[in-house]
């Protein structure tokens, strides 16, 4: 009777714990938590992260997303490594694996508040050449098709010039990058190994109404021939928001991988003689 009396003032001591927990995040963090539309997933998966045993748990009513603690990011690549994946790459907010069979799986993340992220698991997807998700197929005027998204995988960082402008020519790949003593925050030119291929990768910098706007040249030789893709994008000025949302930004400019996105562009490259 004394073990069956402790056991449910235990039950009780959690029962008010997660009520405390909900009502007290409910009040400091209402505009967060009413983020997903409703919240009781994401307030079960929290109450679950606090006093279970697991690092990242399966939000009830979803098939494919989960939540961790914000600290504990790698734990999605242990979670994916479980299910048969290796990490290979990631492009912003967007994770990219693969099984030893060529499977693709693809995992956004976003932020539930600074202290939890929620994750998205697309699994058997080729994110180039199917996924609409994430690129589409497009042909500009001299004929060269090319692949990208239609949407970048970042909350804060938008498209300014896009889709990107497309050119393939004759030349000699040559790089004159921004030695590091003149070098400045509006203009700089780099030389760049991305995925085994040398990129002259030019930055551009110009600032209006709370953003920065960069204007990146990607120079790169493929197949005997200059390959080069110019686009903008707009980056907020963090310090805008409120504090909560001001850490995802820098986190996620911090995160956002450019370069992929750029490279896997080049690769999507052909010409309509090809």
């Amino acid at each position: 009777m004394i073990f069956e009396h402790q056991s449910k003032n235990k039950k009780i001591l959690v029962i008010i714990s997660i009520a405390i927990l909900v009502i007290g995040a409910g009040i400091m963090y209402s505009p967060i938590i009413f983020q997903e539309g409703n919240p009781l997933p994401e307030i079960k998966g929290i109450a679950e992260l606090t006093f279970g045993k697991s690092d990242i748990v399966k939000l009830s009513g979803s098939d494919n997303k989960y939540m961790t603690e914000s600290k504990n990011g790698m734990v999605i690549h242990d979670f994916m490594k479980a299910k048969g994946y290796e990490f290979t790459e990631q492009m912003g907010s967007g994770y990219f694996f693969e099984s030893p069979t060529g499977q693709n799986a693809v995992v956004t993340h976003r932020y539930y508040s600074r202290y939890y992220s929620l994750w998205s698991v697309a699994e058997n997807t080729d994110i180039i050449e199917t996924d609409s998700d994430f690129w589409t197929t497009a042909t500009n005027d001299d004929g060269i098709a090319f692949k990208y998204p239609e949407e970048l995988p970042a909350e804060y960082i938008s498209t300014a010039d896009w889709p990107p402008v497309i050119k393939i020519e004759n030349g000699t790949y040559s790089c004159e990058t921004t030695p590091q003593e003149v070098s400045s925050m509006l203009a700089i030119t780099s030389e760049r190994l991305i995925d085994d291929n040398t990129y002259c990768v030019k930055v551009e910098h110009e600032g209006a109404a709370g953003s920065v706007y960069s204007s990146y040249t990607y120079t790169t030789l493929k197949e005997g021939e200059l390959a080069k893709i110019s686009f903008s994008l707009r980056y907020p000025n963090c310090l805008n928001y409120d504090e909560e949302k001001s850490e995802e930004c820098y986190a996620e400019r911090e995160s956002f991988d450019v370069d992929s996105i750029a490279h896997e562009i080049v690769r999507s490259l052909t010409k309509a003689s090809d």
